[in-house]
Formats: structure tokens, C-alpha cells, sequence
């Protein structure tokens, strides 16, 4: 039986809600936008409560105003780069002033 180096990847981080007005339409958007160029289960959760990056309304159900902590789960070929474009668009406050 030869073992084959495994291609899935799971990464898991910590993210902050910096952007003054929080998670509302247009930075869930642009999460979503953002999480369906990447092969890979990308999960956003809050106090145990799990939800898909992909899905916009999940996404506005978590209740994410400024100083949110967020725990982002990505697992897949495309884990670490998914994870590192999240963390920029993050950092970035969503691009909002």
C-alpha cells in the first residue's frame, strides 16, 4: 500500500470585524464573492454557531458588528490561499471609510 502526500489542506484562524458598520450587505457580499473563487469548504463561525461563506443570509445571521471575533475555517486544495484573501479583505475593513 503506498501512501500518496494528501492535497487538503484545513487551515483555521482568527479574524476581527474592524470596519465601523460591522457585517452588513455589502461586506458579506464581497465575502461570499470572494469565497466562491477558491476550491475549498470555507466556514465563518461565531460562539459555536457555524455557517457557510458562501451563503449571504448565513452570513448576515451571525450578527457581526465592529469588534466581532470571528474564527475562519477553510478546508480543501485551496484552504491556505482562500484563508489569505479572507484575512486581506478583512484587514482591509472591506475597503469601507
Amino acid at each position: 500500500m503506498s501512501l500518496r502526500p494528501s492535497h487538503i489542506h484545513y487551515v483555521e484562524q482568527e479574524l476581527w470585524v474592524e470596519n465601523r458598520l460591522g457585517i452588513h450587505a455589502r461586506p458579506a457580499m464581497k465575502i461570499v464573492t470572494l469565497a466562491q473563487q477558491f476550491e475549498a469548504e470555507i466556514t465563518l463561525e461565531k460562539d459555536g454557531v457555524q455557517v457557510d461563506a458562501r451563503d449571504l443570509l448565513a452570513i448576515l445571521t451571525l450578527d457581526s458588528p465592529q469588534g466581532t471575533r470571528l474564527v475562519l475555517k477553510a478546508r480543501g486544495r485551496e484552504a491556505r490561499e482562500a484563508a489569505q484573501a479572507l484575512t486581506r479583505l478583512f484587514a482591509s475593513k472591506f475597503e469601507e471609510i
